[in-house]
């Protein structure tokens, strides 16, 4: 399917459920504070739940610039960072990657979610096109190669 380009928040919305959905492996994601792409909503976190829990090798690895709002504003996905944590990484990216303002949600490499710009809803959105994920997917493990600070459902030491 070609990309399909999205300009307002219902359009983002309703695919970021889809691609949520058809995750079967990995689920990789990279924003601000995940603040935009509501994956604390009830139906957004029953849809993490049943991807992790559908089987064991599932990955679902995120990337943010600012995890205080994670921690903060999102008891239900911070109950799944503490029930899988075999399987979900949440890191805090390096200050030096401040600068990046797009966010990514990547589905099994062939599916995405590529929202240009932070604050707006100008995305592009990919289903079942692994060619067209590629560089999205490239770019995600550059991200995820500059390191950061995992962040846990509980402090360390308790």
């Amino acid at each position: 399917m070609n990309p399909q380009l999205i300009t307002n928040w219902g359009e983002h919305d309703s695919f970021l459920k889809s691609i949520l959905v058809l995750a079967s492996k990995t689920l990789f994601i990279f924003d601000q504070d995940l603040s935009k792409l509501k994956l604390e909503r009830s139906d957004n976190t029953e849809s993490l739940r049943r991807f992790l829990s559908a089987d064991r090798q599932n990955l679902l690895w995120i990337v943010v610039k600012d995890a205080e709002p994670v921690r903060r504003d999102n008891p239900r996905f911070m109950k799944l960072l503490s029930t899988y944590p075999q399987t979900v990484t949440l890191v805090e990216c390096p200050r030096h990657l401040a600068s990046l303002n797009d966010s990514m949600l990547i589905a099994d490499d062939r599916h995405a979610l590529i929202r240009f710009h932070i604050d707006h809803a100008r995305s592009k959105a990919i289903i079942d096109n692994a060619e067209e994920c590629l560089p999205y997917a490239f770019r995600f493990k550059e991200i995820t190669k500059e390191g950061g600070e995992q962040v846990f459902a509980t402090p360390l030491g308790l």
